[in-house]
């Protein structure tokens, strides 16, 4: 056997380095291969991918579901079908043919006595049938009940018989005389088994409860599932209780009834899912297209008892619908079970490691059925009977699903870790596109890859990729790798904002913080509009130094990290002057003095190139809103007294509109005083001071203004 060696490559795992770094891709563990398509392939638990067991038709009923399935002594196979009630028998040299069709429409049970005569239980109006291997029939018993959904013998010979809607089972013997002996309380009985010591095991929907019941008729409730039916239950040689429960499958069932029941005689032509079905005529719909019941976040589960101990839970899943169950050939094969997944078989044993058997391709299994010759296993969609065998297959195929590398990407070496015997082959190709779902628009199929400690990937950068392989005879494939380097997105400028700030002298040569007290000098303004008065500012300490603090927000897609350059011009200038580089962001404070009165505008430019070479870093920008420095107060002027001795004053201000203005008169409280033209609204205003009757004598006017930065100026004028 030769070995084929795994590379010693280090892997950049996503999600904890850069985007832009170069990543891997490894598929090595049972649930990472599980997400993948399966033709003719197994995955063993310790997540090595091998050739299946080879699935062959042992017969084609033309029917549209198989619902049951029995063996008989001679070797011969039973299967019963839906929803033209017909049963075939397959004779032991495997050729298959039409037996019997019942005058019902389903046949969800079958058993084979100890004779060799088939009983045959239908719905709805449900009646047990007695049928000769030649195909003579008779009713053999009617319970009066709508549904017969489960058959089973005990070691006296008698016909145990789950019924529904009215939950019971019947006991008969083998003159056809029966009664009702065990009444569940339930609605339907859905599987019966029976024990060494002869009791029966009953599964009830819809509380999910697995009932033992012993041969005097004494129930015992063993098991309250979560889930609403017990689907099928098999008793091991130690005596362990193996049965499977399911959310709402039951309720598929029933639905998935035609509307109308076909004739005894005559053929069909089966359609696919919802499609009209006409039967000599009669025209009814079959849908298997039911919605999903999901109960305490499952939707089934393989459960197993063993007498005095708590209920072991082998397997459950929210996904995937268990639909049949069956144990295993011999006692260390474990237990097999069938899903809606793509027809999955799957096995598990009492260590609860789980292992993919087969994934058949079909949509749904209904039913297994092991024995020495192999596990016989029922479909839908094209009611068929298969036996999976113990040989594998010729050749099979794993196809993983696409991997998305969250943008266009280049690649680089895929390798992997297999071993081939000399006789087998093993090949991997491989193929890209940009379409969630491959199909026309991906790349073809790669040839295949020659080496396995590394060969380069030939298909197309993309965002997404798969890789397949292809098994013959024993090889076996244990994982795969593959590297790429995702394209490098550039980031993004979410906001830029200046701000004024006040920080203490002993402080401002490295500020990142705000103070409480602005000074006020610093405006921005959208667009150079005026912004609203201000109101009056608190004072700023003594030692305090005014600052500018331009803040932004940047993102990088790739989750790189980031480098800022802060720049800044002044209105009609064409030339950004940069202020500092190389900044981790997010502020940068400035001293307000180092830039004279007037409008300002700031950019803030990041790039990824800390982590991405120079011919792979990106960049991008925003450019801020104006802002106004006004750090010079306006100038106030007396004016000559108008009419009747009115004060007048002139106040201008070189940068910004005068916003506030206010009188006092002697040291009094201050008043408001609107400009003469009885707006404040621009850098130069006049105002004329109507201060009423006042004593006779000397008088101290004083106007104060403030402009739009903040900046406060007085003026006064002495009354006599």
């Amino acid at each position: 056997m030769r070995w084929l060696a795994f590379p010693l490559l280090f892997a950049l795992q996503a999600g904890v380095v850069s985007g832009a770094a170069p990543q891997s891709w490894e598929l090595s563990t049972y649930g990472q291969y599980l997400a993948g398509t399966f033709t003719n392939i197994a995955l063993e638990r310790e997540g090595v991918v091998r050739v299946a067991p080879s699935l062959d038709v042992v017969h084609e009923s033309e029917q549209a579901v198989v619902w049951s399935v029995a063996r008989s002594p001679d070797g011969s196979v039973y299967y019963g079908t839906g929803h033209q009630g017909a049963v075939f028998r397959v004779a032991p040299g495997g050729s298959g043919q039409l037996l019997w069709k019942a005058p019902e429409i389903e046949v969800f049970a079958l058993a084979v006595g100890a004779d060799g005569v088939l009983y045959v239980g239908t719905s709805p109006n449900g009646k047990v049938y007695k049928v000769t291997p030649d195909g003579a029939a008779s009713e053999f018993f009617d319970p009066g009940e709508e549904y017969i959904w489960s058959l089973a013998f005990d070691a006296q010979g008698r016909l145990h018989v789950g019924t529904g809607a009215g939950g019971k089972v019947y006991r008969v013997t083998q003159d056809g005389t029966g009664q009702a002996w065990f009444e569940s309380g339930q609605r339907h009985v859905m599987s019966l088994a029976v024990d060494a010591a002869g009791n029966v095991l009953v599964g009830t929907d819809p509380d999910g409860i697995l009932y033992r019941v012993s041969p005097e008729g004494k129930a015992f409730a063993l098991h309250d599932s979560d889930l609403p039916e017990v689907k099928a239950i098999a008793v091991d040689d130690d005596g362990a209780i193996f049965f499977a429960a399911m959310g709402g499958g039951m309720d598929r069932i029933l639905q998935a009834i035609p509307a109308q029941q076909a004739p005894v005689a005559g053929t069909a032509t089966i359609a696919p899912a919802g499609a009209a079905v006409a039967v000599q005529g009669v025209s009814s719909v079959v849908s298997y297209a039911q919605p999903q019941v999901v109960y305490a976040g499952e939707r089934s589960a393989l459960m197993k008892i063993v007498d005095g101990r708590a209920v072991e839970k082998l397997w459950t899943s929210n996904e995937e619908q268990l639909l049949g169950m069956s144990l295993g050939a011999s006692s260390d094969a474990g237990v097999l079970f069938a899903t809606d997944r793509g027809g999955r078989i799957y096995r598990t044993g009492s260590d609860r490691q789980l292992s993919l058997v087969s994934q058949t391709g079909k949509s749904q299994m209904t039913v297994l059925m092991g024995g020495s010759d192999g596990m016989l296993a029922g479909s839908a969609h094209g009611g068929a009977l298969y036996r999976l065998n113990p040989q594998p297959a010729a050749s099979g195929v794993y196809e993983t699903a696409p991997r998305d590398t969250g943008g266009v990407s280049s690649w680089g070496q895929l390798s992997w870790r297999a071993s081939v015997p000399d006789g087998s082959q093993l090949e991997i190709r491989t193929r890209s596109g940009n379409m969630h779902r491959p199909g026309p628009g991906w790349s073809p199929w790669s040839e295949p890859l020659a080496d396995s400690e590394g060969s380069a990937v030939s298909s197309p950068p993309a965002r997404f990729l798969q890789w397949q392989a292809t098994l013959r005879g024993e090889a076996r494939l244990r994982s795969v790798r593959v590297h790429y380097l995702p394209q490098n997105s550039a980031p993004v400028v979410r906001s830029v904002n200046v701000v004024p700030e006040t920080v203490e002298a002993d402080s401002a040569s490295d500020s990142q913080s705000s103070s409480a007290n602005s000074s006020y000098s610093i405006t921005v303004s959208a667009s150079g509009e005026s912004s609203p008065p201000t109101p009056t500012p608190q004072q700023a300490g003594a030692g305090a130094v005014r600052k500018l603090a331009v803040i932004w927000s940047a993102q990088d897609p790739d989750g790189d990290k980031l480098r800022a350059e802060v720049s800044f011009r002044g209105e009609g200038e064409t030339v950004w002057k940069t202020i500092r580089k190389d900044l981790p962001g997010p502020k940068l404070s400035i001293d307000s003095d180092a830039l004279a009165d007037g409008r300002y505008e700031f950019r803030v430019r990041v790039d990824d190139g800390l982590v991405n070479p120079a011919e792979r870093s990106l960049s991008a920008d925003r450019i801020s809103s104006l802002v106004l420095v006004d750090q010079t107060p306006p100038s106030v002027t007396a004016l000559a007294s108008g009419a009747g001795g009115e004060p007048r004053f002139q106040a201008s201000d070189a940068a910004s509109a005068i916003r506030v203005a206010e009188y006092s008169v002697d040291a009094g409280e201050w008043k408001p005083v609107l400009s003469d033209d009885g707006i404040l609204d621009a850098r130069t205003e006049t105002f004329t001071l109507r201060l009423g009757d006042l004593d006779p004598g000397e008088h101290l006017v004083v106007l104060r203004v403030r402009d739009r930065a903040g900046n406060t100026a007085l003026g006064k004028a002495l009354l006599r």
